[in-house]
Formats: structure tokens, C-alpha cells, sequence
């Protein structure tokens, strides 16, 4: 059965008694719904295809038929979790998930993913009146082909010792500390407009360390997904208080540093 986008957003407005709150970690909007937890109830018959489960347990795997737009060709699964019987979560899907249906008895979320879809989403809850509502069944709906461009690849900070041998940072060679202590050494162009060498040259490398790979300081350290590019890390053996340090450059022409609350400046 298929339905227009407009009728789908009239359904949501008519069926507005369900909280409209995002109701997971990766989603963009949800919209209510009630009857059926088909994933064909809401996007087009010929390409939506579906995995689920319709007596969800504390853990387990669902699986799907071959998402013919992805790159392997042996079926597709997904690992999903359902905490207090209220709060669901799937990672390590096989392909693209672009939308989830949450099912609690004639109620209904449709939890829709950004372009592309997700591999893994946490907290997804069905929400009525306020209240979390127990989970019924859970379908997971892949299939439709929104693949988003893929992201430029992160950048590093190489180490000083492999820069050393294709001829040091700009040209400099870097002499790392001996005893093996890791060092970050920023080298800043103070004549060149960018403060950098528009050569390609790194401008900083890491001593006695691998290359320091980029990382977003806005998305929160995830234990079941260590690989999602966050920044912050748990504590482990990092010794020293946390102090933070900015370095400013403008072109007035002076240099100044704030570090451990305290800044100077000093002119060049």
C-alpha cells in the first residue's frame, strides 16, 4: 500500500495525541502513527523492504532480505536491545536502516534517519500522552537508496618521526624528546596570510606518538561504538588537571596564548 508524503504528514497532524519529542539518538523526526508496523505502510511497496521482530526480548538479531543497493550480497541483520521494555536501541547493521517503527499496542512511532540512513541508533521510545510505552514490536526498514555523499576523509596529524623522513614539517626537522614523552609541534607561518604554508605542508606533527586522527568534539564517547569519531575519551590513566589552551593568531601582527586561565600576548 502506498502513501503520499502529504497524506502521511496529514495522518501525523490528525494523530497528534503522540508526543512529536525526538524519540531516539540519531533521529531527525518521528511522526505518530497507529495500526500497523509495516514498513510498506509508509513508503513505496517496490523498494522498502523490512527486518523485525514482532516479540522483542531483552537482545537478540533480526534479519532481512538482500538490500540490493548496498555492497555485499548475503542478506541483512541488525543486533537490537530492549532496556525495561520501554527503551530500544539496534547497532551493527548490515546496511542502511532509513526509518524504524516502534509498535505498542494501536500506537504507532515511524522514527525517521537523516539521508543515508544509520547502522546503529540508541533510546528510541514510543511516547504517548508523556508516557513511555511498553514496545510491542520492532521493524527495522532499509532499502530506499538515500545515500548521502560520503564524508572527506579525516584529517591526521602525522607524526614528527615519518615527517622527518619526507623532510620535516615545512622543511624543519623535529628532534623528539628521548626519553619517548609525546609531543604536538605546531609550526605557524607567521608571514603567510593563513599562518600556514599553502604547499600542503602539515602544520603540526606528533612526536613519539601515531598519527593523531581528527575526531568531533560534539558527539559523546560511546562505549558500544567506539569507532563513532568522538573526542572524548574516558578518563583511563590521563594524569593532570584538565586545563585548557588556546593559542590565538590575528594579524595586527601579535601571538597570544591562554593557558591555565592566564593569557599573554607578544608581538612579532
Amino acid at each position: 500500500m502506498n502513501h503520499h508524503p502529504l497524506q502521511l504528514l496529514a495522518a501525523a497532524l490528525v494523530l497528534g495525541h503522540a508526543s512529536l519529542a525526538l524519540a531516539s539518538t540519531n533521529s531527525v523526526t518521528v511522526f505518530p502513527a497507529e495500526g500497523n508496523k509495516q514498513c510498506s505502510d509508509y513508503s513505496a511497496n517496490s523498494l522498502i523492504k523490512q527486518m523485525g521482530t514482532s516479540k522483542p526480548v531483552a537482545s537478540g538479531t533480526v534479519t532481512g532480505p538482500e538490500n540490493p543497493k548496498d555492497a555485499d550480497t548475503t542478506g541483512e541483520s541488525a543486533a537490537y536491545a530492549l532496556a525495561g521494555g520501554t527503551v530500544a536501541s539496534f547497532s551493527a547493521a548490515t546496511t542502511p536502516i532509513d526509518y524504524a517503527i516502534l509498535k505498542s499496542g494501536s500506537n504507532v512511532s515511524v522514527i525517521i534517519y537523516p539521508s543515508g540512513g544509520v547502522l546503529s541508533d540508541r533510546n528510541m521510545k514510543l511516547t504517548v500522552n508523556g508516557l513511555d510505552k511498553t514496545i510491542d514490536a520492532i521493524s527495522l526498514c532499509y532499502g530506499l537508496g538515500n545515500v548521502a555523499p560520503p564524508p572527506p576523509p579525516p584529517t591526521t596529524i602525522p607524526s614528527c618521526e615519518d615527517l622527518n623522513n619526507a623532510g620535516g614539517l615545512d622543511h624543519v626537522m623535529i628532534s623528539c624528546p628521548a626519553d619517548g614523552s609525546s609531543s604536538i609541534i605546531y609550526n605557524f607561518e607567521l608571514d603567510n596570510t593563513h599562518f600556514y604554508n599553502t604547499n600542503g605542508t602539515p602544520l603540526a606533527c606528533v612526536c613519539n606518538r601515531p598519527a593523531l586522527l581528527e575526531c568531533n568534539p560534539n558527539v559523546p564517547y560511546d562505549a558500544l561504538n567506539p569507532g563513532n569519531g568522538a573526542c572524548p575519551q574516558p578518563m583511563g590513566d590521563k594524569t593532570g588537571a584538565e586545563v585548557t589552551t588556546h593559542i590565538e593568531l590575528n594579524n595586527d601582527p601579535y601571538v597570544c596564548t591562554t593557558v591555565g586561565g592566564i593569557r599573554k600576548c607578544y608581538s612579532y
